[in-house]
């Protein structure tokens, strides 16, 4: 009787443990292979995500004249549809004349191409250059054309003028700036007395 209790409980072991090693394996791959799956899925959604995101960006170039081109922003975007078009935040761009004058325009947004160096920008424009000051919702930089096209809402201030106009372009070769407006209407200009003590 007690050799058959005896194997009666070395079975009942064995079967237990079989029982518990089966488990285990099984459960222990199924738990592996959930986090491997859950991995897998962040790193994809981080790369879809986060891979076309770059912060603190920033591009040089020149042009055939020496005119040097600079523009940063907190941090740029590329834009899926086209890998040579960077989507930009919180944007500052220079254009520094050979002979140290530049232009400086700020914006909330813009768009460059990386290949001819055309900037788009919008929102909260700010264009400065030499004692000209421009607020506008559109501005763009074409460097083939050699100028920036102004547009949009345009509030026009220097030493003792202001003005609101529809359009303003400055030649990057000349630098000589021009203000119109559209379907010949009449530029709203007021002007400031000069206030000296």
């Amino acid at each position: 009787m007690n050799k058959k209790i005896i194997i009666q409980s070395i079975l009942f072991l064995i079967i237990l443990i079989l029982l518990f090693l089966f488990f285990f394996k099984y459960f222990s791959k199924n738990n592996q292979t959930n986090s491997n799956t859950d991995k897998t899925n962040l790193t994809s959604v981080s790369k879809e995500n986060f891979a076309n995101i770059i912060e603190n960006i920033e591009y040089n170039s020149n042009d055939e004249t020496g005119n040097l081109y600079n523009i940063k922003a907190e941090y740029g975007e590329i834009l899926n549809e086209s890998k040579n078009l960077i989507l930009m935040k919180d944007v500052t761009a220079k254009i520094i004349f050979n002979h140290n004058e530049q232009i400086t325009i700020t914006s909330k947004k813009a768009i460059y191409n990386t290949t001819n160096y055309d900037t788009n920008f919008e929102e909260d424009i700010l264009v400065r250059y030499a004692e000209h000051t421009i607020a506008s919702n559109n501005v763009d930089l074409l460097f083939k054309d050699n100028k920036v096209k102004i547009y949009n809402e345009i509030d026009y201030n220097n030493l003792n003028t202001n003005l609101l106009a529809d359009n303003a372009e400055i030649n990057l070769l000349t630098k000589n700036l021009k203000i119109y407006m559209n379907n010949n209407k009449k530029i709203n200009i007021e002007y400031k007395e000069n206030v000296s003590n």
